[in-house]
């Protein structure tokens, strides 16, 4: 048992292959091995622009032996006169072997010819040379090139493979290179090539030659020292989990470097220079105690330098332009205000059958005053965003960084002395970006993102262009979550059927006319399906509320977590195996409507006693509907549980005369009304023991 140890080290990959390709060899080769039972330990994976390696511990280097039994023909089908039928023939042809091969054993069906043979193991060498075609064919590559005159094929060239098992060379071709034991270190700090003694020591020896191999290593190291380095500055350095990632990627021997940049550039919204230092030059923007942006960054270089001064001098002239450049669309959208922008709206186009994006700004504005009368938001106010929420589209520095839409928005608006509310819904309008992301603050902003997203919804799912499966180009399902999520977390109380039915109306004849605005309802109720399932609602609590029919998602989670109060009472399982026997009967009874109870035809003690129970807790019931307080209505309902066992255990419903049978019926019918109240009971599972 020795480590084994695969490398390839190539020409530079792109940051965002790197990790991946070296997972898919570790992952890949560890199957293999563990097939064949020479090694079951997770691999070790290393990662760096010039290479990715799998380094494996305990790794045997021949297979076992197997001992294999196959079985053939039964006796009284393997001889034909003493001499071997077709089947045994052909049996004996598939197996290489001869009749002297062959043992008999006893079964429950009789006497069966048996073949056992010993099939020798295979070596670590052939198995690995077998699985590398296959392992580089699979990997994840966005493109593969040639180089030379080779046919091979990889994302970018390889020069070197080294294949090691403990203190030997694994003999192996591997797109045209023959594997040693040799690897490479930093470029330029050690370009010459290093010869390891043993594959274990190949972590150690890389560091000592300026690579950490090891990518989540690498990446610890990276934070930690921008963050030292941001502290000793008295700054905090702006950093998320791509950018780390990235520059983790673009890097074997990672050293930190500051430089600065002019304040004149403060002037230029924050967002707008964090991103081109992230995204165009991998930089580590710097915040002061108070969030502001302080004029200086971050860089990894991947190279000690003897004039680190010269490196600093390098970026900060590399950063100058791009931010000049910047500074110049500052300038020049200085020169309108947001709202000049508003008519240019009309040639941009939304949708060729749903019109410009001007004209989803007029539904939007129509939408969003129709809810802030709903909802008791200025109305002005709402119309005011949505009419200039779309506006920055069209500014120089959105134009240039796309990622700024909306942020600009909210600048431009508030420096045109609109008042907080209209300029934060500028940005917040775009709000959730991503799946549990931040929602809008405002009400303005809550009401302007619920239209554009409502608008969107309904445009797009009335041209029949529904989501299917990973395809999803408006982003429908985020869309309608957003709608969800903030109609429950925000406690708007919407009537999700009527803001679908006021956008429809808004679109005039730009729909098709048959349009059945109840499947995009069904739609955004499967998403309020997930939603509720991962805020702890149980699924058969769900299909329970569900089945009243419901479209306001507020409502909707009140009830449900009325259910989950009132399934931790005792009466709750009993009452819901009432609802779902009262249910029955009335099913088999085939009655629909619900008709009034005969007091004069109530002849048992038990079914005056529910009767006069029911009568006695409907007004509160009522009462309680009507302000959503449905713990306390299902609270009032558990009071019933007594009569209604006392009814079911002593009152035979189906008697045979007709009128007390349809007045008992009558009964039933109330009482499930009473006890579906909140939510069809009767599709509660039983506790679970």
């Amino acid at each position: 048992m020795a480590d084994l140890l695969i490398e390839l080290g190539c020409e530079d990959l792109p940051a965002a292959s790197v990790e991946p390709l070296a997972n898919h060899l570790g992952k890949a080769l560890f199957e293999v091995l563990k097939s064949a039972q020479l090694g079951s330990s997770e691999p070790q994976i290393f990662a760096t622009p010039r290479r990715i390696a799998a380094l494996f511990a305990d790794v045997g280097e021949q297979q076992a032996d197997q001992h294999v039994e196959r079985k053939g023909p039964a006796v009284a089908a393997a001889y034909v006169d003493g001499e071997p039928s077709k089947a045994l023939a052909g049996f004996l042809k598939s197996a290489n072997a001869t009749v002297d091969d062959l043992t008999t054993i006893d079964t429950p069906k009789g006497e069966w010819v048996v073949l056992k043979q010993v099939k020798p193991g295979r070596s670590l060498t052939d198995l690995v040379a077998d699985a590398m075609p296959d392992i580089i064919k699979t990997m994840p590559m966005p493109k593969r090139m040639r180089w030379s005159d080779f046919d091979y094929e990889f994302l970018r060239p390889v020069v070197w493979l080294c294949a090691m098992h403990g203190a030997k060379t694994l003999p192996l071709t591997v797109l045209g290179l023959t594997s040693s034991n040799k690897t490479h270190g930093h470029r330029f700090h050690s370009p010459a090539a290093i010869e390891l003694s043993n594959a274990s020591t190949y972590n150690d020896v890389l560091a000592n030659h300026y690579v950490i191999a090891d990518f989540d290593k690498r990446r610890e190291l990276i934070q930690t020292e921008v963050t030292k380095k941001a502290e000793s500055l008295g700054a905090t350095a702006v950093s998320d989990a791509a950018l780390l990632d990235e520059v983790t990627a673009l890097v074997e021997w990672p050293v930190i470097v500051a430089g600065e940049f002019e304040k004149d550039f403060l002037e230029i919204p924050k967002e707008a220079l964090i991103q081109t230092m992230q995204e165009n030059q991998r930089y580590f923007a710097l915040l002061d105690n108070n969030e502001s942006l302080m004029p200086g960054f971050i860089t990894i270089s991947n190279i000690e330098s003897k004039s680190e001064q010269t490196v600093v001098d390098g970026n900060e002239r590399v950063i100058r332009p791009r931010f000049a450049d910047t500074m110049f669309f500052w300038e020049q959208d200085k020169q309108k205000k947001l709202s000049d922008h508003r008519k240019s709206l009309g040639s941009l186009l939304f949708q060729e059958k749903l019109g410009s994006v001007g004209d989803k700004v007029d539904r939007m504005q129509v939408i969003g005053a129709w809810l802030a009368t709903q909802l008791g938001e200025p109305v002005e106010d709402v119309k005011l965003a949505a009419s200039l929420c779309k506006c920055d589209l069209n500014t120089e520095i959105v134009k240039e960084l796309a990622k700024m839409q909306g942020i600009c928005g909210r600048y431009y608006a508030a420096r045109d002395g609109h008042n907080e509310a209209v300029s934060a819904a500028m940005e917040e309008h775009y709000y959730p970006k991503q799946a549990g992301g931040p929602l809008p603050e405002s009400g303005v902003a809550q009401i302007v993102s619920i239209a554009d997203k409502l608008d969107t919804l309904v445009g797009i799912y009335g041209l029949g262009m529904k989501p299917t499966g990973a395809k999803d180009p408006f982003a429908l399902r985020r869309a309608a979550l957003g709608v969800v999520r903030m109609l429950i977390e925000k406690q708007r109380d919407i009537d999700l059927s009527e803001l679908i039915a006021q956008s429809v109306k808004s679109y005039g004849d730009r729909l098709p006319s048959d349009f059945d605005q109840a499947t995009l309802l069904e739609y955004i109720t499967e998403r309020l399906k997930g939603y509720a399932q991962e805020n702890g609602y149980s699924p058969d609590a769900i299909d329970a509320v569900l089945a009243k029919s419901l479209s306001n998602p507020l409502d909707i989670f009140a009830r449900l977590q009325a259910i989950d109060e009132f399934r931790s009472t005792d009466a709750a399982e009993s009452l819901a195996a009432a609802a779902k026997r009262s249910g029955n009967i009335l099913k088999k009874a085939k009655r629909d409507q619900e008709q009034s109870v005969d007091v004069s035809l109530l002849v048992e003690p038990a079914e005056k006693s529910l009767f006069e129970s029911m009568q006695k807790i409907e007004p509160q019931i009522a009462s309680d509907l009507a302000q959503r307080d449905y713990a306390k209505a299902m609270t009032a309902t558990s009071s019933l549980r007594s009569s209604v066992d006392e009814f079911f255990d002593n009152v035979m419903v189906n008697t045979d005369d007709e009128a007390t049978r349809n007045n008992r019926l009558a009964l039933l019918s109330q009482l499930n009304a009473l006890c579906s109240c909140t939510a069809e009971l009767s599709r509660l599972q039983p506790k679970e023991s």
